[in-house]
């Protein structure tokens, strides 16, 4: 007998999106389906904004994206914010600090505020790791926004953040800076999505508890929950969720989390979990 489902909280790079970035023809007709048939289909995903893709966006139905690791959640088309857990302006302004002196020729920081990607205009460079593909190369490159003076404007303004990132060419800095870092901040959650990035969000914040704090706003409990992901920054919403999907291609710590391994993010895993657990037979 099959779960009462309805939300699904759908991880994006990895997860519905195919190696080249993509959502295949078949996956985009399972959520629609998925959608016509009564479920919340949803984008959970760690990039802000305006990082959100058309091809998942312009699916008929689609009315809300949880972004920046769950720490906004939007909803379309209006863009109102409808949930929003932010780092403090002033706790903000000292992982800056930290992120400022490991800045180099292997290492770039970044501030994600009001569904942007800002990076200091002063000392900002593309950093490259050897596993990143064009795909993920042209993402970054295409929706960074430079700021003159970004950490001045933090300070005078008291922005608060919805997620601070730092990109490394090396995974072994990367996990040693990771350590670092939590043993610094023990009330921030920090994580990572792939061999090169650091993600940094409010201890509040994350995919699961955004999406349960969306189900209370619409009335759908924990149980009638399905998440999918396939890296460490999904385990929240992995662990939160009712139904835990994880990709055949993930790592296998995050398979732990699982209470189901669909096939892989090139072979339409999402939409082979959908139509295992979630569409009814009319």
């Amino acid at each position: 007998m099959k779960p009462e489902i309805l939300m699904v909280g759908l991880d994006l790079d990895g997860t519905v999106f195919n190696n080249n970035k993509e959502i295949t023809a078949h996956t985009r007709n399972v959520l629609e389906e998925a959608i016509r048939q009564g479920c919340v289909v949803l984008p959970a995903t760690g990039r802000p904004e305006i990082g959100l893709p058309k091809a998942f966006l312009e699916i008929p139905g689609v009315e809300y994206a949880l972004t920046s690791n769950g720490a906004r959640i939007i909803r379309i088309p209006s863009g109102e914010t409808v949930y929003e857990e932010l780092i403090p302006w002033d706790v903000t302004l000292q992982v800056i600090e930290v992120m400022k002196q490991w800045a180099g020729e292997s290492c770039n920081w970044e501030t994600y505020f009001d569904g942007k990607i800002y990076v200091e205009e002063e000392t900002y460079h593309f950093v490259r790791h050897e596993s990143m593909s064009p795909a993920m190369e042209q993402y970054i490159r295409s929706t960074r926004t430079r700021q003159k003076h970004l950490t001045e404007k933090i300070r005078e303004e008291k922005i608060g953040m919805e997620k601070l990132h730092l990109i490394f060419a090396d995974t072994k800095e990367r996990d040693r800076r990771e350590k670092e870092l939590q043993q610094m901040f023990p009330n921030l959650s920090i994580c990572h999505a792939t061999p090169f990035n650091m993600e940094i969000i409010s201890g509040k914040a994350g995919k699961g508890n955004g999406l349960v704090a969306l189900g209370k706003i619409l009335g759908i409990k924990r149980k009638e929950i399905m998440a999918c992901g396939d890296a460490p920054n999904d385990w929240n919403m992995l662990e939160m969720a009712g139904l835990p999907v994880v990709m055949a291609n993930a790592d296998e710590e995050t398979k732990k989390k699982a209470a189901f391994i669909t096939k892989s993010n090139e072979e339409d895993g999402v939409a082979y979990a959908i139509e295992r657990f979630v569409l009814k037979n009319e």
